[in-house]
């Protein structure tokens, strides 16, 4: 999933002001996470079941496997980024005073 489909759910659930606060026609944060986190988990399984096949002498070619490996690379990093932001907001949130 990337930081843009991310950002466009927060924004149908509301947490862009835009849309009304606790009405959302979108999925919620949660559906949003475990979406991403299966993408992020399915990339890393078929990256090993690629390289291992590639290893064994299967019909995998090189180029495959090192896609596989690339993608999956890259959705870990952008999960690393997404928790790093939104670690961030939580911690800006919590430092804001009302009243």
């Amino acid at each position: 999933m990337s930081v843009g489909a991310v950002t466009q759910a927060a924004l149908n659930l509301g947490v862009g002001g835009s849309a009304a606060a606790g009405k959302s026609a979108g999925p919620d944060f949660a559906q949003i996470l475990s979406s991403a986190i299966s993408q992020v988990t399915g990339a890393q399984a078929q990256a090993n079941q690629l390289a291992a096949s590639y290893a064994m002498g299967g019909n995998v070619t090189l180029e495959q496997v090192m896609l596989a490996t690339s993608k999956a690379e890259l959705l870990v990093e952008t999960a690393g980024a997404v928790t790093t932001r939104a670690i961030s907001a939580y911690q800006s949130l919590m430092q804001t005073s009302i009243g």
